[in-house]
């Protein structure tokens, strides 16, 4: 695994709120003056990056079925589809919030790097200890991987429910061919890909990243200016599951490309 797919952000999942904006989504700003509240919009919610939430009553616990969050048996039937479960007598609900990330795309590469900037002092530094820094980095930015796939990154968290994490419980010991039957990204036109390379998570609280090839057998890749639409899918159970993913592509452009 490389650098890029090692660093490791679940500290910033559940730091921001709706006032938290990052300007021009993409920011005209250098990412290297970007503020911790830009980086935390930018890998949370962003034109890159979407987080979905389901509220679960705490006696109700969760379960995967080929990637499908549902509730268990005898808890009055699946979870429902607009991020609300019912709450029995007045126990608290739990939150469930997973995190897409298109790990492939600049700007979140450019967030990543910043977040271990700001986490190491950066600004404070002298020239010669940023110049250590920044080649430490440059296989964040770089990317190998990046070339000839598109990255995809999902993680979990909870607001107020420690040591819980479905996405390690679903995906350890997995592989891609137990994952590729219902795990593909796919545009607006119905033309997808399907998964080609699959990392796990190593411990409780990472994320599991998911390659996907850019291009077909004719040279095209998924994506363009003129699509509308890209959806990670995660169930094929259930269309609106919460591990269903979709984004829009028209925020994704910038100069005149799809950035991912």
């Amino acid at each position: 695994m490389s650098l890029f797919l090692s660093v490791a952000i679940s500290a910033v999942i559940f730091n921001f709120g709706p006032g938290m904006l990052l300007q021009n989504e993409g920011s005209s700003r250098p990412y290297k003056e970007w503020t911790k509240q830009d980086v935390t919009r930018l890998l949370n919610d962003s034109p890159w990056a979407k987080t979905q939430t389901v509220r679960i009553a705490a006696k109700r616990q969760m379960r995967s079925v080929a990637g499908q969050v549902s509730a268990t048996p005898g808890s009055e039937g699946p979870l429902p589809t607009d991020g609300k479960a019912a709450l029995g007598g007045a126990e608290e609900a739990i939150d469930y919030s997973f995190t897409v990330r298109l790990r492939s795309a600049l700007p979140i590469r450019e967030a990543i790097v910043r977040l271990v900037q700001l986490d190491a002092n950066y600004d404070r530094m002298q020239a010669t200890e940023k110049k250590s820094l920044d080649a430490q980095t440059r296989e964040l930015l770089g990317c190998l991987e990046c070339v000839d796939h598109y990255v995809i990154s999902v993680g979990f968290g909870s607001t107020n429910s420690q040591g819980v994490d479905p996405i390690y419980n679903w995906f350890r010991g997995q592989s891609v061919e137990s994952l590729k039957k219902y795990i593909y990204i796919q545009n607006d036109r119905g033309d997808r890909r399907d998964l080609a390379a699959f990392i796990s998570p190593r411990v409780p609280g990472d994320e599991a990243f998911f390659l996907f090839a850019r291009k077909d057998k004719q040279g095209k890749p998924l994506l363009n200016v003129d699509h509308k639409k890209l959806l990670f899918r995660m169930s094929d159970a259930n269309a609106n599951s919460v591990t269903n993913f979709n984004l829009d592509v028209s925020r994704m452009v910038v100069n005149g490309r799809v950035e991912f």
